[in-house]
């Protein structure tokens, strides 16, 4: 779609202030570098290594052992997409983190609470690395009950280290974060709460609570046993998508009612 040319002033131009656009940065993308839209200061980028590193550990195994079988002792291992899915949710922690990090337009938000949220994400992910140890010395403590050996294996380690990292970068981007310095047009200044935004964060609710249940279903159904993993998987992307599909029933609803209101007056 070719970018609007046409003035503020001009018949059919968007109700917004003159200067909107220059507010929003809203730049072409063409000819633009490659990883222009990254925001590569060396804290961020030291976030976005160790973020890397807890990804690639939620798909490693997390404790490595031998267990009596048919034909003698047979290896074994412990996955973090296995137990509670744990490795399922550090992957989605270390990516969320990462992209409010170091894309451009989280990385300039002027919200403060844009800016909050990866030392949320990265205190759940350090949670989830501790839950994933006590679930991993339960299964070792199982082989050893069946006659088998085990030990923490390097993935557990590797995410452990992913965190410590990423805790190290936003520790490096914390004093701008306190000493946040407001602006007078900062968003959080100009939102209005309407009736309209409070129905569709209810309804987006009960969305992510039907969502939820229903990628729940689905996961449970795609394989013999249950997988926590992929349980966890199907609850998250069922919410996510559950609350988009209230909240855009509400726009709907709300921008019918409003055209019949406007045909009933005209």
């Amino acid at each position: 779609m070719p970018p609007d040319r046409r003035r503020d002033s001009e018949p059919g131009a968007p109700d917004a202030p003159h200067d909107m656009r220059d507010w929003m940065r809203w730049e072409p993308t063409r000819g633009q570098r490659r990883f222009s839209s990254l925001v590569l200061t060396p804290a961020r980028v030291t976030v976005g290594v160790g973020a890397l590193m807890t990804g690639v550990a939620g798909l490693m195994p997390w404790a490595e052992g031998t267990v009596p079988g048919r034909t003698g002792f047979e290896p074994a291992f412990f996955s973090g997409l296995g137990g509670a899915g744990d490795g399922i949710m550090l992957i989605l922690l270390a990516g969320g983190t990462a992209f409010i990090v170091l894309h451009q337009t989280p990385a300039s938000s002027r919200i403060r609470l844009i800016h909050v949220i990866p030392y949320l994400l990265v205190v759940l992910a350090g949670l989830t690395v501790l839950n994933g140890y006590r679930s991993a010395l339960l299964e070792i403590a199982a082989w050893e009950r069946r006659g088998g050996t085990g030990a923490i294996a390097p993935g557990l380690y590797l995410a452990a280290a992913g965190v410590v990292v990423m805790g190290v970068g936003l520790a490096a981007l914390l004093p701008g974060v306190v000493r946040w310095t407001r602006a007078s047009d900062d968003p959080a200044d100009l939102m209005t709460v309407s009736r309209r935004g409070i129905a569709e964060v209810l309804v987006g609710l009960i969305g992510v609570l039907v969502g939820g249940a229903i990628g729940i279903s689905v996961a449970v159904s795609l394989t013999p046993l249950p997988v926590m993993g992929l349980v966890s998987l199907g609850a998250i992307f069922g919410a996510l998508v559950g609350a988009y599909a209230g909240s855009w029933l509400v726009g709907v609803v709300a921008d019918e009612l409003a055209h019949r209101r406007g045909d009933r007056h005209a």
